[in-house]
């Protein structure tokens, strides 16, 4: 039981510490995931230009330093006006517990929730008009090869749809209850409540803290699900599955995408 010591409420520096690299922490993940799809999205569009801002190490490493300043910036109001009250690790009392509950919602929920959707939507008319695109190759170029080819496009594809749709309901589930939770506690702040009330209340709050952990683990198990090469990835690294050779429907799939790519290109 330890020497039953609460440090997480006892030291205001420890209390500060906690509730700035939490949020900064879940901000940075949010934010790198939006930009590596960004990044996939602009190494699939059709226009050149916007083709060659993708795939940029020098320039992703500068927005990997200038976002974490930002966030740095914009979160550091939790450094300065949080503090243990009465065995609470809080903010201050005043205008900055309803500032703090409101920007929250708002920018550690729903704006994650949006982003991601949105990119979801784009991702997802990006590998169809990549599908289409390798429809219309002439048929004299078709062989025996390349019909199998399309077949395992077609299922990459839907395995990338299932993937993208699922990780949006993830950041659903996670960020939409704690946001609503948020906004719920400001409305009612100040309304009179019987303690059996403010017990489900503090249930559910809990609860809904929990939902909003999934969208850090999520993504793992999404893939195993809508993703047979990640799984076969996965088996191979934990030795429960021998390496295979290449089969030529994996190879002839290779050649095609990089085909693909290629065609665009010269247009």
């Amino acid at each position: 039981k330890g020497f039953k010591i609460p440090i997480m409420t006892r030291y205001d520096v420890i209390c500060k510490i906690r509730q700035f690299a939490s949020n900064y922490g879940n901000q940075l993940t949010f934010t790198f995931l939006a930009l590596a799809t960004l990044d996939r999205l602009l190494l699939a569009h059709q226009s050149p230009t916007l083709r060659r801002w993708g795939n940029r190490v020098p320039l992703a490493n500068k927005l990997v330093i200038a976002f974490s300043l930002i966030w740095l910036v914009i979160l550091c109001h939790r450094l300065i006006w949080y503090d243990t009250i009465n065995g609470q690790c809080a903010g201050q009392a005043g205008f900055y517990v309803y500032f703090d509950n409101i920007f929250n919602a708002v920018v550690t929920c729903l704006l994650p929730m949006v982003t991601l959707t949105v990119l979801g939507i784009l991702i997802g008319r990006s590998v169809h008009r990549v599908v289409q695109r390798r429809r219309v190759v002439p048929t004299a170029t078709i062989n025996e090869s390349a019909h199998g080819d399309q077949s395992a496009i077609q299922k990459i594809d839907t395995q990338l749809t299932i993937m993208l749709f699922l990780d949006i309901f993830v950041s659903m589930i996670s960020f939409l209850p704690y946001a609503a939770q948020l906004i719920y506690a400001n409305i009612t702040d100040t309304w009179p409540k019987s303690p059996l009330r403010v017990a489900w209340e503090n249930v559910v709050s809990e609860i809904i803290n929990l939902l909003s952990y999934i969208f850090f683990s999520g993504p793992f198990y999404v893939s195993i699900i809508s993703l047979s090469g990640f799984r076969h990835q996965l088996l191979r690294a934990l030795g429960l599955k021998k390496q295979q050779t290449t089969t030529h429907t994996q190879r002839g799939v290779t050649m095609g995408i990089t085909q693909n790519n290629t065609n665009i290109q010269q247009r």
